[in-house]
Formats: C-alpha cells, structure tokens, sequence
C-alpha cells in the first residue's frame, strides 16, 4: 500500500515522502497513530503544493538568516571586565553573556544560533567568535573585552 508519511517514522522514510508499506502495517500502525495517510492522486496533488511552499519558505528563511548573519558580522560586542593590577581579568565573558549582548542589540531574538566557544574568553582584547544558524549559515562575530574603568 502506498502511503505519505505524516511524521518521520524509523526505518520508513521522512515526514512526507510516499513510501510502499504491507497493507497490515498501515492499518493496525501508522493510520491510527496518525503517522501516514493513503497516498491517492489528491493527496498526492496536495503533497506537491505544500513541498513547493515548504521549499519556497526555506528559501526566505535562509535569505534572512544571512541578512542577519552579515548585521552580526558588522557588529562588535564590547564587555567590560574589572582587572587586577596586572591588567588580568577578575571573571570571563561567557557563551550566555554573548547571546545576552546579541538580544540586547536586537539582533537575535529566538534560541536559533549557536555560539562556538571552545573556552570562555578570559583575555583583554578582541576575540573573533563563530555564530551557527541552524540553517548552515555562520557568521563572526567581533568580542572586545575591556578594562573596566575605575
């Protein structure tokens, strides 16, 4: 029997792909579940029309990704770390305090990015730090760590 997944389903296939499955595992699994419809010739019509919409909102969301990835690129983050005598600093910027600083300035509002910090940054000075979308668009992001005045 032919069927369009509704959901990804393991050892199947992927949330909307038409996929050959015995009759008997459609009926007593994947229907009642709601994991599967029948796949007749208007379903089949309808799937076309919603992976071109899909297709076409993946589009505009990775144009607007990299629009947003270049405003970072664009942009410096400068924090400011009380030091010792010897100009080392007391604390850290850390990944959180990065993401705080890129919400502040308006530049992410949802938790979609991904800050790469193998350590956190405990130098004064600046810092090139990599941003990860979730759709493969990166961006570098410039952190400048400051003496904080007296």
């Amino acid at each position: 029997m032919e069927v369009i997944l509704l959901e990804d389903v393991v050892k199947i296939g992927k949330k909307h792909e038409i996929k050959s499955v015995p009759d008997g595992y459609a009926r007593n699994f994947l229907f009642p579940k709601k994991l599967a419809k029948a796949a007749t010739s208007q379903s089949e019509k309808e799937l076309t029309k919603l992976k071109s919409l899909l297709e076409k909102e993946e589009v505009e969301s990775k144009k607007h990704l990299a629009v947003l990835a270049q405003k970072i690129s664009d942009r410096n983050l400068k924090f400011s770390l009380r030091t010792d005598k010897g100009g080392r600093p007391f604390g850290s910027v850390t990944k959180k305090m990065i993401l705080k600083g890129l919400r502040e300035h308006g530049l992410v509002t949802k938790d979609r990015v991904e800050i790469k910090l193998s350590h956190p940054l405990k130098e004064l000075g600046e810092h090139l730090v990599e941003v990860n979308f979730k759709k493969g668009i990166r961006a570098e992001l410039k952190v400048i760590i400051e003496r904080l005045p007296l």
